[in-house]
């Protein structure tokens, strides 16, 4: 089993260097890849506004992948 965790403030900065890219993609036309970069950012989005559910001492999300 494997795990890494972020906290809020990383999801945030993970969010705004995928935003930067989607917007430089979208100035490039490049829409394929732009939406690619969106979806990504969402992705990001949605484990960041679980985490704000949470008191402020627990806001660290744990993501676990596991194999069987």
């Amino acid at each position: 089993m494997t795990s890494i965790s972020f906290t809020s403030g990383e999801l945030l900065d993970i969010m705004s260097v995928l935003e930067e890219k989607e917007n430089a993609l979208q100035l490039a036309e490049n829409y394929q890849l732009s939406a690619y970069y969106m979806h990504l950012g969402g992705q990001f989005q949605r484990i960041y506004d679980k985490l704000q559910e949470f008191v402020p001492e627990n806001r660290v999300a744990n993501l676990v992948l596991a194999v069987n």
